[in-house]
């Protein structure tokens, strides 16, 4: 099953970014895209749970037998899966209970579907055009409380996505060449 998570979305124009200070020159997403594996709904959701812990993936695009993008999954989205209603509910739960239980609630995951996870999420993955500016990429991610955006070709497709640790790493170079 983990070879089926493994898709991947094809980038058509990956492009590799040098040092670039923010001050001098727009970037856009078209310029910042990278690759996300992918999982199919049908998936099974432990095989995508150690996809993203292995890889330390921010999380993964859900897309169907057409490649056509459903929606996306976080590591939080993953983590709420694990983390039964009553803790949620009542943290005081999670104080009592030993790791035996812990081990328990992950393991009721088998045979749970990445659909059966998507469908309790209320959000879609961000999308934008390959012209959407770095900042207008920032804000998304914050608004809409998702890692990364799919960034979609100006005549349709998907370009790839922009996660939130390029984005971090794009202000991190720019603010080390700024001092």
């Amino acid at each position: 099953m983990a070879e089926q998570v493994q898709r991947q979305i094809i980038v058509v124009n990956h492009v590799s970014v040098p040092t670039i200070r923010w001050r001098d020159t727009f970037m856009h997403a078209a310029d910042v895209v990278e690759t996300l594996p992918t999982a199919h709904p049908a998936d099974d959701i432990l095989a995508s749970l150690q996809l993203l812990s292995r890889h330390g993936l921010p999380g993964l695009v859900v897309a169907d037998d057409r490649g056509e993008v459903v929606g996306c999954i976080s590591s939080i989205d993953l983590l709420r899966a694990v983390v039964p209603q009553y803790f949620l509910d009542d943290p005081s739960l999670t104080h009592v209970i030993d790791e035996g239980h812990a081990d328990r609630v992950a393991t009721a995951l088998a045979g749970t579907r990445v659909r059966e996870v998507l469908t309790q999420l209320p959000r879609r993955i961000p999308r934008v055009g390959p012209q959407a500016t770095v900042i207008e990429l920032a804000e998304l991610m914050v608004r809409r409380e998702c890692p990364f955006a799919l960034v979609e070709r100006e005549g349709g497709g998907v370009l790839g996505v922009v996660t939130a640790n390029r984005l971090l790493g794009l202000l991190a170079t720019a603010a080390e060449g700024a001092s």
